[in-house]
């Protein structure tokens, strides 16, 4: 199994600034990381670049119209990292000298030592006068006072959606449908949008950073539970974290790196032609393998377009 190192081993291999059992300098390994993840976040927002749905189950709120919708850390959004004292196996980080205010059960925590002290996807499960409590034990002991990260969670706590696909109420074991296409305007021009019913039909997402807004309507009547899917967002992996991606991937993210590292290493030299041809091949061998097919024309699509029309009143269907 590769690594993102190698990854970036074999990018630098490509434009010929690294050759085999050469030892990459340490700032030439987080500069290169930093364009690696550069580039996963701008392929994120390409459609045909995402290769499937992640399915999330929440549960309504019974009351709320609008939910926010993202995990961010609290360096996202301006706010430091508090500082504590982490002991090997054990669960409290003590000697936090300030609780930061909007530090909460649940939030995410991680460290300046990439999960070797304070373990990967750990969360707060206890807040005390100067002490923090976490979901697992420490890995390893900190040196002196760490630097503690934490998530702000929304109402779903979920990675921020660039784009949110389908999603459904699920009551009784039966599905109901939510349109989650619903756009600005046609939400807008909802007259009464406090209309309580048993879940939302409708919802219309706004984009926004660092989180989401999914606007409903109806008002849920009870905490149903909400199945949401969204396209998978390329994540940022660590240096020496295994690739786990789809066949076509790791091809297309070398040649694609070798083109973002290329003026880094080689200034205003033109990016060579087979290399570009390369990367376009690889690129487009991902897309061509998430292109969605039109979708069908079904019998029950037809009356329901009509019906929305209000024709049938003058065809009787």
């Amino acid at each position: 199994m590769s690594t993102t190192l190698d990854l970036i081993k074999s990018s630098l291999r490509a434009i010929n600034s690294y050759q085999s059992g050469e030892q990459i300098a340490q700032a030439d390994e987080q500069d290169c990381l930093d364009a690696l993840w550069g580039l996963l976040d701008s392929l994120s927002t390409q459609k045909q670049f995402i290769y499937g749905s992640q399915e999330f189950i929440l549960q309504w709120i019974s009351g709320q119209i609008q939910y926010k919708l993202g995990n961010p850390l609290c360096t996202d959004i301006g706010e430091p990292p508090f500082t504590g004292t982490v002991t090997a196996s054990s669960a409290v980080i003590t000697g936090v000298t300030q609780i930061p205010s909007d530090l909460v059960v649940g939030a995410t925590l991680s460290d300046t030592y990439s999960g070797t002290v304070v373990p990967t996807g750990a969360t707060v499960t206890a807040i005390g006068t100067n002490t923090v409590t976490m979901s697992s034990v420490a890995k390893s002991s900190s040196v002196g006072l760490d630097q503690i990260t934490y998530s702000i969670p929304g109402d779903f706590a979920i990675p921020r959606p660039l784009r949110i696909t389908h999603g459904y109420t699920r009551f009784s074991q039966l599905d109901f449908p939510l349109d989650v296409y619903t756009t600005e305007s046609e939400y807008n021009s909802i007259l009464y949008k406090y209309q309580p019913g048993p879940w939302p039909t409708l919802a219309w997402y706004n984009n926004q950073y660092p989180y989401g807004l999914l606007n409903v309507y109806q008002v849920p009547g009870n905490n149903a539970e909400l199945h949401l899917f969204c396209d998978t967002i390329l994540a940022n992996p660590a240096l020496n974290a295994t690739l786990i991606l789809p066949q076509g991937y790791k091809r297309a993210l070398k040649w694609l790196l070798a083109r973002e590292l290329w003026p880094e290493y080689w200034g205003m030299k033109p990016f060579p032609l087979h290399m570009a041809k390369l990367a376009a091949e690889a690129a487009n061998a991902v897309k061509s393998l998430n292109a969605q097919p039109v979708p069908k024309m079904t019998y029950e699509t037809i009356l329901t377009k009509r019906r929305h029309d209000k024709g049938f009143i003058f065809r009787g269907f």
